[in-house]
């Protein structure tokens, strides 16, 4: 009877030491699978998800105001969708310029709006640049010419739009449309010109 009672503690001692040996062996080869696992997935995204912080003003504690993904390159998804709407802008810019450019190109003296001439502005001019340069302050401003030479040079500038006629701009329009910098600048290039020569360029020779 107690050789019975033994074998059958025995025989419950084994199957409990093999329960605990297959449950072992299931935990290890569930911790190698999920290991992999792991590591797969870090290689296929090759980034980690990091937890900014900041400090609420005044309370002296920390709070979590957001998580981003960060790729491996240390950008993060965020910066990544905002970069071609910077390349549009930049690109957008770069248009704005380049146009700007041109059209400055298209003037003699782009600035002669805006800011009140010097000698060094007009250095290296010419005594015709001069008086077209004079005239284009008025042309700015939708005057016609009467000369040919002046019509055909503004006409084929793009920026240009004839509205009023040479007697009715010089009558009615020149004091109240041209503003004190253009006014003192066109009286700046004509003495310019006519200290130049004499009797200033001649039109449509």
């Amino acid at each position: 009877m107690e050789k019975a009672k033994e074998k059958d503690g025995f025989r419950i001692a084994a199957v409990v030491l093999a329960a605990a040996i297959v449950l072992v062996c299931a935990g290890g080869v569930f911790l190698l699978v999920r290991s992999q696992e792991t590591q797969g997935a870090s290689a296929r995204t090759e980034g980690k998800t990091e937890t900014l912080k900041a400090i609420e003003p005044g309370e002296g504690e920390t709070k979590v105001v957001k998580s981003i993904s960060v790729s491996a390159s240390g950008s993060s998804k965020e910066a990544a969708s905002k970069k071609p709407k910077e390349d549009a802008d930049k690109e957008d810019k770069n248009k704005e310029d380049k146009n700007e450019e041109d059209k400055n190109k298209d003037y003699i003296l782009p600035a002669s709006n805006t800011k009140l001439l010097t000698s060094s502005d007009i250095a290296g001019l010419s005594l015709k640049e001069l008086n077209y340069a004079k005239n284009e302050i008025y042309a700015r401003h939708g005057r016609k010419f009467d000369s040919n030479e002046l019509r055909t040079y503004f006409e084929s500038k793009s920026w240009y739009e004839g509205k009023y006629s040479a007697a009715d701009f010089d009558t009615n329009y020149s004091a109240r449309i041209l503003s004190e910098t253009e006014r003192k600048n066109a009286e700046f290039l004509k003495n310019a010109e006519y200290a130049m020569s004499g009797g200033g360029y001649q039109l449509d020779q």
